[in-house]
């Protein structure tokens, strides 16, 4: 009699956790722990309605002028679809970054991401992201350049689809003063005698502010562009000095305006000039020999700035986001991008039938070579070593360059199973 009892009182139990159950909901959580080192299936959403119209906030990481190009073009998409997308600057310096971060964390952040590459993988590592094949979206084809898509790939999911690249490209007279056709030297060696020749005068001008720019100057002497050699360093920092020097010579002298001032001017009168290839889409290259800023030492990894779309783990309209981006990586708004803007596409095919797209003089030299590279090959990672390195990169370099670092310090920040 005491054990039916019991038996009674258990089914009572049963009965009452199962009318309790429908109300709680395991599966939806905002904040996703990342990944372990074993690929496991995302976390799975409830069912979202097919006409889901956000609203979706898009955090991009783009000049004046591309801002308001891409607010068009979402503009477009916006009446197409009715859908609610806000465009928003999006600020990931030192000095943005933990708020950037903090938001992220507490679900306030964008919903989609538009931002360096090198950012990509570091955010997913830490659970901010969803992997692209888990927004209910097809994974990208196979149409897009391949060497982009390893940055964007780990532990087994790829967390973020390529929108554009800008390579680095290198220019000089295309004869000197006294009328001989100048060679860039083919070897660090070579750089080395030519800077003993040089040794009152810059060779290389480039932003110091630019990352890449230091990265494709690395490159270009022979060395590492992630982890810079010390003769490579060596060169760099007397280049730089000999530039501030002879800025500040030019600051001081009256200028003659009846002389008709070179394409290298303001540049300190280097050499070799070093700039992104999207600044060329308005400037005239006459007289000037061009190519990828690239050495020989390291072919297969050129320096180009790619930036990539992303979707933030913490979003509830993963795929409107997803539908978005797909719109804004179609082929033929690659095209328009690429046009406008100056920078290149990632699709491969438009690179044989995009012929408006070489009328800038430098399609054949430049553009062709990095599709041809990162058609097989990833980018040079400028990153020391470490995912979560670019910032420490970027910020480093500029310090370098300025006196503020010496280049032992710089070197110390290697990661020590990286360096040799």
């Amino acid at each position: 009699m005491k054990r039916k009892k019991y038996w009674f009182l258990f089914a009572i139990l049963l009965l009452s956790l199962s009318s309790l159950s429908p109300s709680f909901d395991f599966t939806h959580n905002t904040r996703r722990e990342p990944p372990g080192d074993e690929p496991i299936p995302p976390q799975q959403r409830p069912d979202i309605p097919d006409r889901d119209l956000g609203p979706v906030k898009v955090g991009v990481q783009l000049n004046g002028d591309e801002m308001r190009q891409l607010k068009a073009i979402n503009e477009r998409f916006k009446e197409e679809t009715g859908a609610e997308i806000e465009i928003v600057p999006l600020e990931t310096n030192e000095e943005q970054l933990e708020s950037f971060l903090l938001q992220m964390t507490l679900g306030e952040g964008p919903d989609v991401l538009l931002m360096d590459t090198h950012y990509i993988k570091a955010l997913a590592m830490n659970g901010y992201l969803l992997p692209v094949d888990a927004s209910q979206a097809v994974m990208p084809g196979g149409d897009t350049l391949s060497g982009l898509l390893p940055p964007l790939q780990w532990n087994g999911y790829q967390w973020g689809m390529p929108f554009d690249i800008d390579p680095y490209v290198m220019t000089w007279q295309a004869k000197e003063k006294d009328g001989t056709v100048f060679k860039i030297p083919e070897s660090r060696k070579a750089w080395q005698e030519f800077f003993e020749l040089h040794i009152e005068t810059p060779v290389i001008s480039f932003d110091p502010n630019d990352p890449y720019a230091f990265g494709a100057a690395v490159h270009l002497l022979e060395g590492d562009p992630s982890k810079p050699e010390q003769e490579v360093l060596d060169m760099l920092i007397h280049n730089r000095k000999q530039m501030m020097e002879t800025n500040q010579v030019e600051e001081d002298t009256p200028r003659n305006t009846e002389e008709p001032s070179s394409p290298s001017s303001g540049k300190g009168e280097a050499t070799v000039v070093i700039e992104p290839y999207s600044s060329f889409s308005d400037k005239d290259t006459e007289g000037l020999s061009l190519a990828l800023a690239m050495g020989k030492t390291h072919l297969n990894t050129p320096v180009v700035r790619t930036r990539s779309f992303a979707v933030a783990a913490h979003t509830e309209s993963p795929a409107l986001a997803m539908k978005w981006i797909t719109y804004m990586t179609d082929k033929d708004i690659q095209h328009e991008w690429s046009k406008d803007v100056g920078t290149l596409p990632v699709v491969s095919e438009l690179y044989v039938t995009g012929a408006a797209l070489r009328d800038r003089g430098i399609w054949q030299k430049v553009a062709v070579p990095a599709q041809v590279l990162l058609s097989r090959n990833e980018a040079a990672a400028l990153e020391f070593g470490d995912a979560e390195g670019f910032l420490t990169y970027s910020e480093s370099a500029r310090r370098l360059l300025l006196g503020e670092m010496t280049r032992e310090e710089y070197m110390r920040l290697y990661r020590s199973d990286q360096h040799e």
